[in-house]
């Protein structure tokens, strides 16, 4: 391509980062004092980025049997949101300023070593079930899928950043089709207050959590604990939410429509610099030749289609004390 075109006249779109809500994600970040002090390993124990479909492979199967969910949603979407939320503040907001930092974040993901990826990667793909009360086909009675195929429909994946910033902050990342739910978000676990004022409650307090709605729903909430009203001194969890519907009264433009007027305009900002996409794949091709080199002792786990993936991708959080937040 770069025999062609040089590198500022590529645009390389990924219809995610024209959501406004992942465009929010600097804005809320960089432009709240309440945030930006607290977004560090010090107060967060983890970040979860959840994308359920509750789609199968929608006669995608040829496409799909040479990605699998890990280089379909992964290595591109989900990398994409996670330097959002990981990045250190630019310098200024322009194109380059912006995807400088986002390089420093996948420059700093934490690469498996061979004999890590089964205790830090689940791959699944989901079996016969139903969806919404109707019956679905397993992925491997789809049309034009092979019989015996080991393409995951779904992954979910425990990440590290090597850096101040996040030092031991897990990341947990999950992609899956023929889940209950569609829908994409960003969940920002704090850490939990200290309970010495409270160790007479019946049941421990709940972690505060942000979380960031990228579709359908475009918003953004944050839990927090709260005195019930009566005489006794009960604590239970309430949210603040912001829609971007109700608050701003007017619809958001398509993604699309947003990236192809930025290319028209020559802005790059939310578009995929070369050594970004190169960084990305990097980390994904290790999982990918891992998978590759023993398939037989890293598995493929089945899972009912309506469900939340394999009981392993649960067993990924269970072993740190956590668990998914449900979308």
């Amino acid at each position: 391509m770069l025999n062609t075109f040089s590198e500022d006249q590529i645009y390389r779109i990924d219809h995610f980062l024209g959501k406004e809500t992942a465009q929010n994600i600097l804005v809320l970040r960089f432009a709240n004092a309440i945030f930006e002090p607290l977004w560090n390993t010090r107060y967060i124990d983890h970040v979860q980025i959840t994308a359920a479909e509750t789609l199968g492979v929608e006669g995608r199967a040829g496409y799909y049997e040479a990605a699998g969910a890990l280089r379909d949603m992964v290595q591109n979407h989900l990398l994409q949101l996670l330097c959002l939320v990981a990045m250190e503040p630019p310098t200024d907001l322009g194109a380059d300023s912006i995807r400088d930092e986002k390089v420093k974040v996948l420059r700093s993901l934490r690469h498996f070593a061979e004999n890590d990826i089964a205790n830090s990667v689940v791959r699944g793909q989901y079996a016969a079930g139903a969806i919404g009360g109707k019956p679905v086909p397993a992925y491997r009675e789809e049309k034009n899928v092979n019989a015996k195929t080991q393409t995951e429909t779904f992954v979910a994946l425990r990440l590290l950043i090597d850096n101040w910033r996040w030092a031991d902050v897990p990341i947990y990342v999950r992609v899956g089709k023929r889940l209950p739910k569609s829908g994409t978000e960003i969940s920002v676990h704090f850490k939990k207050a200290p309970s010495v004022l409270f160790n007479k409650e019946s049941h421990a307090l709940d972690q505060n959590v942000l979380v960031i709605r990228i579709q359908p729903d475009e918003g953004i909430s944050l839990r927090m604990q709260a005195k019930m009203p009566g005489t006794s001194f009960r604590i239970e969890p309430v949210k603040m939410d912001f829609h971007y519907g109700t608050s701003f009264g007017k619809a958001s433009p398509e993604a699309y429509e947003r990236l192809l007027l930025d290319a028209m305009s020559g802005d790059a900002t939310l578009f995929a610099r070369r050594d970004e996409v190169e960084q990305a794949w990097a980390f994904i091709d290790t999982i990918e030749q891992a998978w590759a080199a023993k398939e037989n002792v890293l598995r493929l786990f089945a899972y009912p289609a309506g469900s939340w993936g394999p009981d392993e991708a649960d067993k990924l959080l269970a072993r740190d004390g956590r668990a998914w937040r449900r979308l």
